[in-house]
């Protein structure tokens, strides 16, 4: 029986000290005994910038240009970059390119013969080396650094555009853009302050104005507004035909409009905006029952519902703490905010299945999103720039009576297909960070048109479904699903008659931007049918059944906002996040060995335990949480003994381990593919004495899919670089010693420090018997007192810290 309270590490930090770990490799050859092959290399790299360097013979010599450079797959480590020798920081300035294993360098005309020396300068044989009996290459750094460069090409009109110009003039017909084109530069002026390079300071500071000065003498009947770097570190033009010309038939005008701006070298992209909607999935009448009224005597947790607004039936409207005064909700379609809720408030008794059973949660109505035909322009003239403004703006008054957790079950419809980090997902994350709030967000829905078969029980016709799905790749996840400061939900089917759980045919799939693990979990969206098996009110206070990600969210929402509510003083948004995808379970029809890559994909770390299983555990294991910040050249470095009835004689330690791991990085979405700028990475690690020399050293034993040669790998299947990690094992006997430690490491991108401020993080650790018998909890938690760890149960752990 769980009946043993989550331990939470007061005194974490005092763990924290400096780290001995040196990051970082030697320099590599990556033609090593190829030496023919390297020489066709160079010279296909001298022409390719010779190339370049011809198309820039009619521009100024200063004149600011960028360039993109393709890594090879096995040169994505950060040592391995060319910014030493090739393009020396101290002259040329480099960002992250689109996406992950790309490079975009600031130059001029006058840089490119450097270059190009410097390519023809690498020794053209492999320079072999014996150490310890075994031959090794050793190369120079301007090597190493030619040989990880795959390509190099201009910046060009194709990277900044990816839409026609026809598709431009439907997309901004509809008023729900603000029917402005938004314009992101390679460099803002809030980023060319803080370059510590006075030289490529100045030069972007100088691009920067002539743009501006350009745009602006263009002559065309154009608005041009910027969004305010107060409001958020993204620097945005919001350009916009007027609407006078508008009427009259513009397509002229968006045509030199357009070629203007991709012909700009500091242009880094054009973007259509996107467009808010509700998600309206098909749903059947269903009966609706009385719903409990709220107990006057106790507190309950209270969710935001960012959403189109919320019925004032009596039933619902007794579970609301507030609402905003913004829009009329006589001219509203409430019904998708108000089935959301029916959900948050009464899931349980609407829904009969204990996948439903979590504490009733009470909600503060933001009803932001108009729904009355024409009425989006005149709220937000600017499209969802506005929308969002609104947004950062009412959030202090829901978190005023109580709000914490804002369930936003609002689509987002983009009209490409982007890899990268997205605009929206990066302004809602500088909002989670201003406000300390949490934003739950749906995975997003697929039309009815490609929507994905029923998924099959049998896991070799499932894995035959997906292979032979038609519309690969046009049902990965919608914006702003790839935030990575919010939990985004997929979506399941109810229980069938046998309890099974099967992802939705509807859901949308990751991974995230620059592989990242999106969705976090997964929930209950109901079927896509008529008869949908989910349950909540329609406006006028009558049952109604739907399905959709966006009922997926407010479920999972729920026991979020419970846990922050139980938890004594409340929890950091990164404990928060790793309590619920810790103790998520994956459904089982995801668990077969042909299923298990794309697992993550479909249910991220799975379904959510309700908040009281969370926080307790059973007599044969224990969990540990450590919350804590750490600091340049800084580490949380744990020593433990493992439960002495899970150690043999000889020392051999068994049980099942699992270890979660969530950080909050600094983002910078300039960087594009590297816009998460530090890794945190967990280990758990078994000390090893060496018998002949008496060496005490510690080896890894949770590796999970991170125990990975390349980075290539690490970050697709180990999640480097993410904020979210999990690893568990089951440990059979393994090595000769109970002495363990839990290190928790950072490292940080080229040219990159961590912030003065450092990086908070949480880390979860279980340790369980998988027989269910043998004391875990009590002989762990008796040796760790005796060892000076101050430990306290997670719910109180607030009161015990303020005694001492």
């Amino acid at each position: 029986m769980a009946n043993n309270p989550i331990q939470v590490v007061l005194n974490a930090q005092s763990y924290v000290d400096f780290s001995n770990n040196q990051p970082g490799g030697s320099n590599k050859d990556f033609f090593a005994g190829r030496d023919s092959e390297f020489g066709t290399h160079k010279e296909m790299l001298i022409n390719q910038v010779s190339e370049l360097q011809r198309s820039l013979n009619s521009l100024p010599k200063d004149e600011l240009v960028y360039a993109r450079v393709e890594l090879q797959s096995d040169a994505w480590a950060k040592s391995h970059r060319p910014t030493k020798k090739v393009f020396p920081a101290r002259d040329i300035a480099s960002l992250s390119g689109p996406k992950i294993g790309s490079i975009v360098i600031e130059i001029t005309a006058e840089d490119l013969p450097k270059i190009i020396a410097t390519v023809r300068s690498a020794e053209p044989l492999t320079n072999w080396e014996e150490k310890d009996g075994k031959t090794k290459a050793k190369p120079s750094r301007t090597r190493s650094e030619v040989g990880a460069i795959q390509s190099i090409r201009g910046y060009d009109a194709s990277d900044r555009r990816r839409f026609s110009l026809g598709k431009a003039l439907q997309w901004l017909s509809d008023p729900r853009t603000g029917g402005a084109y938004y314009v992101e530069t390679f460099v803002s002026h809030r980023s060319i302050d803080e370059r510590a390079n006075e030289k490529t300071k100045q030069r972007a500071l100088q691009a920067l104005e002539a743009f501006e000065s350009r745009l602006m003498q263009l002559g065309l009947p154009i608005d041009v507004t910027r969004t305010s770097e107060k409001w958020t570190h993204a620097s945005f033009y919001i350009v916009k035909v007027k609407a006078e010309i508008e009427s009259k038939g513009s397509i002229a005008i968006h045509e030199e409009l357009l070629s203007f701006l991709e012909s700009q070298s500091i242009v880094k992209s054009i973007l259509l905006p996107p467009i808010l909607q509700t998600a309206h999935m098909p749903g059947g009448s269903a009966e609706a029952p009385a719903i409990t009224a709220p107990d006057t005597s106790r507190s309950y947790p209270v969710i935001g519902i960012v959403d189109s607004g919320v019925t004032d039936f009596p039933g619902l409207a007794q579970w609301s703490v507030g609402s905003l005064d913004f829009l009329p909700k006589e001219q509203q379609d409430v019904s998708h905010g108000t089935f959301i809720a029916g959900l948050v408030c009464a899931a349980e008794e609407l829904n009969s299945h204990p996948i439903f059973n979590e504490a009733k949660c009470q909600f503060f109505d933001l009803g932001l999103h108009p729904t009355a035909a024409g009425s989006y322009q005149n709220y937000y003239p600017r499209g969802f720039i506005d929308f969002l403004e609104q947004l950062d703006a009412e959030i202090p008054s829901a978190k005023e009576l109580g709000a914490r957790i804002f369930n936003m079950s609002l689509a987002v419809t983009a009209p490409i297909a982007d890899e990268s980090y997205s605009m929206f997902a990066n302004l809602l994350d500088e909002i989670a960070d201003k406000h300390d709030v949490l934003f739950v967000l749906p995975a997003g829905n697929l039309e009815e048109s490609i929507a994905r078969d029923e998924w099959p029980s049998d896991p070799n016709e499932a894995a035959t479904m997906l292979l032979s799905y038609r519309y690969a790749g046009l049902d990965r996840i919608y914006q702003p699903a790839d935030s990575i400061r919010s939990v985004v939900v997929g979506a399941l089917n109810p229980p069938d008659h046998e309890n099974a759980l099967f992802p939705s045919r509807y859901t949308r799939r990751g991974p995230g931007p620059s592989l990242g693990a999106k969705p976090d979990i997964a929930h209950v969206g109901g079927r896509f049918d008529t008869d949908s098996g989910l349950h909540s009110f329609f406006p006028d206070g009558t049952g109604i059944q739907s399905c959709g990600t966006s009922y997926a969210a407010p479920l999972a929402a729920r026991t979020i906002a419970v846990l922050d509510h139980v938890i004594e003083g409340g929890a950091s948004r990164e404990a928060l996040i790793a309590l619920v995808v810790h103790h998520a379970t994956p459904p089982d029809c995801l668990t077969s060995n042909q299923l298990k890559t794309v697992k993550k994909d479909f249910v991220g770390a799975g379904v959510p335990c309700p908040a009281a299983e969370t926080l307790l555990v059973g007599d044969h294991e224990i969990t540990l949480v450590f919350n804590g910040i750490i600091h340049g050249g800084k580490e949380l470095n744990f020593q433990f003994s493992w439960p002495a009835s899970l150690v043999e004689d000889a020392g051999e330690c068994s049980g099942n381990v699992k270890l979660t791991l969530v950080y909050r990085p600094p983002i910078d979405r300039e960087q594009g593919g590297e816009f998460v700028r530090v890794n945190l990475d967990a280990f758990l690690r078994q000390e090893d004495i060496n018998k002949k020399t008496g060496k005490v050293s510690f080896l890894g034993r949770l590796k999970g899919d991170g125990a990975k040669h390349y980075e290539k790998e690490l970050v697709q299947h180990g999640a480097k670089w993410w904020p979210v990690k999990r690893l568990e094992d089951e440990l059979k006997n393994v090595g000769r010693s109970s002495q363990w430690r839990l290190v928790v490491e950072p490292l940080a991108r080229s040219d990159f420090s961590l912030p003065d401020e450092g990086i908070p993080f949480t880390v979860i650790l279980t340790i369980s018997d998988k027989g269910g018998t043998k004391p875990v909890f009590n002989e762990m938690r008796q040796q760790l007192q005796l060892h000076g760890a101050t430990i306290s149960d997670i719910r109180t752990a607030a009161r015990a810290r303020a005694r001492k």
